[in-house]
C-alpha cells in the first residue's frame, strides 16, 4: 500500500514571498518598524520578551515602544502589568499579567522528561521533584521569600532537609516545572535577592485557565503572526519541544492557516499573517536591536536568509547567547556592544561588510537615541570592521 502523503509537506503554497519582504513583514508585526504606544501589548504580540539578561528585555520592548528602562521596571514590580516567570524553552521571561492564565494553560501541556542523568546532575529525583512542587503553594501561602527562605521551607513542608542544599544550588531547574504549572513566579527582589511569591497572591485574581487545546491555538497563531513563514520544528523549538509537537499542532490545526513559499523556503503564517504580507514592501533602512532579540531568537529556519555567511557565530555565539545586531534593510550587518561609564555609553559596532555614509549616520542617530531612556546617556559611537 501506498504511503499517505504527508500534508504538511505536500500542500501547494498558498503564496509566494521574497525573503527582503518577509524581513519588512517581521519587522512591522514585531513593532520594531511600525512602534507601540503600550510595551506591555508589545510584549503580548511577542509571544513574551526572554529576560535572564534584563537589560536586553529592556531594550526588546524599548526599542519598541517608548517605554525608558525605568517605566518597564515599574510595570514590573509596581503596576505589576509585566510578570515574569519560566516560561517557553525553561527560560526567564516578561509575560503580560492579563495574558497568564492563558500563558499557564499551554506551557501546563508541556512534559517534563526527567532522566537519571538530570537526577544525578541535580541531585534530586522524580519523586521529590513532584513533591518540591506540590509543596510551593504551601511554602509561599501569603509569602514573598528569597531563594535560600524558600529553599528551606519547602524542606520543611516536605520534611526532606537534604532538598535545601539542591534547592540552593540547582534550584532552578528544580523550581522551572512549578513555575510552568503556575505555582510561582518572581516578586520584586530584596537586597539584590530575588524573591518568590504565588501568582494569585503577585497579580491578583488569575481566573480559571483556558482549555489547554484553545491555549497551544491561541500560542501558535501568535507565534506563527510575528515569527511566521515558520515550520513545524521552529515551532517546537521555540515552546522547548521536540518537532513532533510543532508537526502536530500545525496539522491539527492545517486547514485554517495558510503555506508562504519564501524563495524555496516553505512556512506557515494565519490566514490575517498572508493577507498582511502580500502587500508588504520590502524591509528598509537601519535598525539595533539588543541582545536576545525575538527577531534574532526564532525562527532558526530564516537565520540563513539573516545572517551572512561566515558570521553566524558572532551572532548565535557560545551557551546559547544571542549579540545584539545592526540590521540594514532587515538582515543582520554586524553586531554592537556596550560600555559604560561616568560620562555615558561608548557604543561599539563591529560590522561585516563596509557600509554607506547614510548608514553609518543612522546607526549613530540609534544609538544616540538610546541615551538616557535605555542606557545611561548621552551615547558615542564607533565602528570597527569585523576581523
Amino acid at each position: 500500500m501506498a504511503r499517505a502523503a504527508d500534508p504538511l509537506t505536500s500542500r501547494p503554497a498558498d503564496l509566494v514571498a521574497t525573503w527582503p519582504q518577509v524581513c519588512g513583514w517581521r519587522l512591522a508585526r514585531q513593532h520594531v518598524t511600525e512602534p507601540a504606544a503600550d510595551p506591555v501589548g508589545v510584549a503580548a504580540r511577542l509571544c513574551g520578551v526572554q529576560a535572564q539578561v534584563t537589560s536586553s528585555a529592556q531594550l526588546t520592548l524599548g526599542l519598541r515602544s517608548p517605554a525608558s528602562a525605568d517605566d518597564l521596571e515599574t510595570a514590573l514590580w509596581t503596576d505589576r502589568s509585566l510578570v515574569k516567570t519560566w516560561a517557553m524553552r525553561g527560560t526567564l521571561h516578561w509575560l503580560p499579567s492579563r495574558e497568564y492564565a492563558m500563558w499557564i494553560a499551554a506551557l501546563r501541556t508541556r512534559p517534563w522528561r526527567i532522566t537519571p542523568s538530570w537526577e544525578r546532575y541535580h541531585g534530586v529525583t522524580a519523586d521529590e521533584l513532584a513533591a518540591v512542587s506540590e509543596a510551593i503553594p504551601e511554602a509561599l501561602d501569603g509569602r514573598q521569600l528569597t531563594r535560600d527562605e524558600l529553599a528551606a521551607r519547602i524542606a520543611e513542608v516536605t520534611g526532606s532537609a537534604h532538598l535545601t542544599e539542591q534547592l540552593r544550588s540547582g534550584w532552578g531547574a528544580v523550581l522551572k516545572p512549578a513555575a510552568n504549572r503556575g505555582l510561582l513566579c518572581f516578586g520584586s527582589d530584596r537586597d539584590r535577592n530575588v524573591t518568590f511569591v504565588r501568582p494569585q497572591d503577585w497579580l491578583g485574581e488569575i481566573g480559571p485557565l483556558p482549555d489547554a487545546a484553545d491555549a497551544l491555538w491561541e500560542v501558535l497563531c501568535r507565534f506563527l503572526d510575528a515569527y511566521g513563514p515558520a515550520t513545524p520544528a521552529d515551532v517546537a523549538r521555540w515552546f522547548g519541544e521536540p518537532e513532533r509537537m510543532g508537526r502536530q499542532l500545525l496539522a491539527t490545526h492545517a486547514d485554517q492557516l495558510h503555506v508562504v513559499d519564501v524563495e524555496g523556503h516553505r512556512g506557515w503564517v494565519t490566514a490575517a499573517g498572508a493577507a498582511t504580507l502580500a502587500d508588504t514592501p520590502p524591509a528598509a533602512g537601519v535598525e539595533l536591536l539588543g541582545g536576545f532579540d525575538p527577531y534574532i531568537l526564532a525562527p532558526i529556519s530564516h537565520r540563513d536568509a539573516l545572517v551572512p555567511e561566515g558570521h553566524l557565530a558572532d551572532v548565535s555565539r557560545t551557551a546559547g547567547w544571542i549579540s545584539a545586531v545592526v540590521l540594514v534593510d532587515g538582515r543582520v550587518a554586524g553586531t554592537w556592544t556596550t560600555d559604560a561609564g561616568g560620562d555615558g555609553t561608548r557604543v561599539t559596532v563591529t560590522v561585516f561588510r563596509p557600509l554607506t555614509s547614510a548608514h553609518v549616520a543612522a546607526i549613530e542617530q540609534r544609538a544616540a537615541e538610546l541615551g538616557g531612556r535605555l542606557l545611561p546617556g548621552p551615547v558615542t559611537t564607533c565602528l570597527v570592521a569585523s576581523p
